[in-house]
This record gives structure tokens, sequence and C-alpha cells, in this order.
């Protein structure tokens, strides 16, 4: 029974990981996306006077691109660690798997007298 049970959660942890690591993808590629958005409007905000409005719109979408970051890198590192968990509780339904098959082919020599 621990074989089935170790071969289920295994598979189940699989998909969880994958699942997280795509997640991860995205969220990288929105995380530069958003990095190279806030490069560019340094970029053109030095085109402006400070105390005009369009100056100050543009720190205005910093500021929010900026927050925007801060929630994707903490996002970015929930879903790290949720993939590192993952990887270990793999590795411990490997042990569990590979315990089942040892037990399960393991003969008791002192049985047979």
């Amino acid at each position: 029974m621990g074989l089935l049970v170790g071969i289920v959660r295994k598979r189940y942890l699989a998909m969880m990981k994958s699942n997280a690591e795509w997640k991860l993808q995205l969220i990288t590629t929105a995380l530069m996306t958003a990095q190279n958005s806030t490069n560019n409007l340094l970029q053109v905000g030095t085109d402006y006077e400070a105390d005009s409005l369009i100056a100050k719109k543009l720190q205005q979408r910093q500021y929010k691109l900026k927050l925007l970051e801060q929630k994707l890198n903490m996002q970015k590192n929930a879903l790290e660690l949720q993939i590192k968990e993952c990887t270990q509780e793999i590795e411990s339904c490997d042990a569990m798997i590979n315990a089942s098959i040892r037990s399960s082919f393991s003969y008791n020599i002192g049985a047979g007298n």
C-alpha cells in the first residue's frame, strides 16, 4: 500500500512543482517587463522639468511600477520556496517508494527453515 501512495503522491507533487515553475517563469517575465518600463520612465522623466505636470505623472507611474515590482518579487520568492518544498517532498516520496520496493522483494531467510 505504501508503494501506491508514494507513487500517487510523487506524481501529484511533480504536477504541483511543474505548475509552480510555470508561474515562476511568468512572474519573472512580468518582473523584467516592469523593470524595463521603470527604466524607460526614468529616461523619459529627465526630459521634463521636475515640477511639471507630466513629470509628476511619470513619478506616479514609476512609483506604481516599483510597487508592482515588489509584489512580483514577493510572489517569486513564495514560488521558489514552494518549488523547494515540492522537491524535498518528492525526495521523501522516492525514499518511501524505495523502502516499499525493498520490503516487497526482501525474503525472510530465517523463516524458511
